[in-house]
């Protein structure tokens, strides 16, 4: 129990001091800031774009403002979360990670339908589409 307890909580460090960075250091102007190469080869929107000024805002509490730069961001949190609790304790603990998940065998295919709606839906240029875009 007390191993259990230093595993998850040790593992817990890494999560937190990504979210003490995108507190204190992370602005869209920094150089450190990852671009997308999707967007800046084609212009096009990506699912996962506007997620790291989406996670920022999210780490200062604007809940709202965060799902207009991204939409898909606390399911992708909530998925990242439970696969890296999961390998953590398989790595550390010798847990099986079969069944940790909860997810339907379908859940893959639908998921890439489902991202690949999203990603058209997000670059029609009207509106209600034009709210699935992140600001610029």
């Amino acid at each position: 129990m007390m191993k259990r307890i230093l595993v998850y909580g040790f593992a817990t460090l890494l999560p937190l001091l990504v979210v003490v960075y995108f507190y204190s250091y992370y602005n869209n102007q920094n150089p450190f800031s990852i671009k997308c190469i999707f967007h800046e080869v084609t212009g096009l929107w990506c699912p996962g774009c506007g997620g790291q000024r989406a996670f920022s805002l999210l780490a200062h509490g604007h809940i709202l403002q965060s799902l207009r730069y991204n939409l898909l961001l606390p399911f992708a949190l909530y998925i990242c979360a439970q696969l890296y609790y999961s390998i953590i304790g398989n790595i550390f603990l010798g847990k099986t990670m079969s069944g940790n998940l909860h997810l339907p065998t379908s859940f893959a295919r639908n998921f890439l339908i489902f991202l690949l709606v999203y990603s058209i839906l997000r670059n029609i240029p009207l509106s209600p589409f034009i709210y699935l875009a992140p600001e610029s």
